[in-house]
């Protein structure tokens, strides 16, 4: 006897099933009325229906899985004009799980397990996430909602437009007559500008900074400081060092506290360069890992200390607008285009020590930027994956100095003298580390 025939028949029972239990589920922990179609059997049987109608059109009569839907839907829409007169029920969540159930069935009758175990997952998950969807949207202001149209935009639309192999050089710009080429031969074939590479740079710190952003909005920064500070260096470390700084002037008595946030967005700059980097050019992460790590490792270690001292303190909600406008986005990327540029020159003109010298100063202003590029630089010339280990931990370096110099000009006696030792600690093991690469 061939049991396997009977294979899809009972997994489509399973799924609709593993649905229904997620509805009798909500249903009865609302304790309402309102929801009176869809439980265990309703939907095992749906999921069934689907699965023996698409196997009758299949070998017997073609046409029978059209009908077959058309009747469960006319059902459907008479269950929703019934709960919508009689219970003022007004969403339609119920019917069109009960579409997809049926389809679920349809996609088992043609032997696709996984995939239709996958989206039966995913249906439930988003069933039984209704309530926490409409807390988050709650959250959601109309600004993030033109944010997000604004980042598709940039990725979706105008990305593709700019042609990945298209590269202006030097050469191509000034010529090759100056004196300074026939010094320096390498010169005229320096990139100049590479448009689609540049836009590139724009999606992905725009990406990570409104992720970091999103998360917030989502989670709730009184989730705890830890939180807060955790994804507020997703969003800009900067923005969040300053923040607290200001604060623990202003509440002397939570100046750990505020000191444990900075700490914790500088620390999460060094997975977020990583992050960067494997995006860019994954060869890198070999030669960058060691560095970023041990800064990461310090930094979070020294979190650690301070979060056993202060306790799970909570504070107020984090003033940090929305960090996706365009105008912004076009500004990093000029800014990245022209870090490029004075890089590779520097590289031609000075050699290795004009590159550090860029990457320090940068580094001051924004780590992202020379990051980017000298990711960028080491793919298009792997031996040069060394020179942009160090460049890059220079830049993590300065950057880290600057912040602890506005810390400790903004912040109070007590918050100055934390984070003084925390990136103390930070800066010297990545120093450490550097020399012992």
């Amino acid at each position: 006897m061939n049991i396997q025939i009977f294979q899809p028949f009972f997994i489509s029972l399973l799924l609709g099933a593993l649905l229904g239990f997620e509805r009798t589920f909500t249903t009865r922990e609302k304790q309402t009325e309102g929801d009176i179609v869809g439980g265990i059997r309703t939907y095992s049987l749906i999921s069934l229906l689907g699965c023996v109608s698409a196997f009758i059109h299949r070998e017997y009569v073609p046409g029978f899985l059209l009908v077959s839907y058309g009747a469960l839907a006319g059902l459907v829409l008479i269950i929703y004009f019934l709960t919508f007169y009689k219970y003022d029920e007004r969403g339609a969540t119920t019917e069109v799980s009960m579409l997809l159930c049926f389809t679920l069935g349809v996609m088992v009758s043609n032997s696709l397990y996984v995939l239709s175990t996958a989206v039966a997952i995913v249906i439930m998950v988003v069933l039984y996430l209704k309530d926490y969807m409409n807390t988050v949207s709650g959250r959601l202001e109309r600004a993030d909602i033109l944010a997000v149209i604004k980042f598709s935009i940039i990725t979706f639309v105008i990305l593709p437009v700019f042609d990945p192999s298209m590269s202006v050089k030097v050469g191509d710009i000034a010529g090759t007559g100056w004196d300074m080429f026939k010094a320096y031969p390498d010169l005229p074939a320096v990139p100049l500008i590479n448009p689609h590479n540049v836009w590139l740079m724009v999606v992905l710190i725009s990406g990570i900074g409104f992720t970091g952003y999103v998360s917030i909005k989502i989670l709730g920064s009184r989730k705890g400081i830890g939180l807060t500070g955790l994804l507020g260096g997703l969003v800009s470390s900067t923005a969040t060092t300053l923040t607290f700084a200001k604060r623990s002037v202003a509440d002397k008595g939570l100046s750990l506290s505020f000191a444990l946030a900075v700490l914790l967005a500088c620390s999460t700059m060094f997975p977020r360069v990583l992050v960067e980097v494997a995006v860019i050019n994954p060869a890198l992460i070999k030669s960058l890992a060691f560095t970023m790590g041990i800064m990461a490792v310090t930094g979070f270690s020294v979190c650690l200390v301070i979060w056993r001292i202060t306790g799970r303190e909570e504070t107020d909600d984090v003033p940090l607008a929305n960090p996706f406008n365009i105008m912004p986005a076009v500004k990093f990327g000029l800014l990245y285009a022209v870090i490029v540029l004075i890089t590779r020159f520097a590289g031609v003109i000075a050699g290795d020590g004009g590159v550090y010298v860029v990457s320090i100063l940068s580094g001051l202003t924004d780590v992202d930027a020379i990051t980017l590029t000298m990711s960028q630089i080491s793919k298009q010339d792997p031996s040069k994956a060394d020179q942009a280990a160090v460049a890059i931990t220079l830049a993590a370096f300065s950057n880290t100095a600057m912040k602890a110099v506005m810390a400790c000009m903004v912040g109070s006696e007590k918050f100055r003298k934390v984070i003084v030792v925390g990136f103390a600690c930070i800066i010297g093991a990545g120093a450490a580390g550097l020399m012992f690469i």
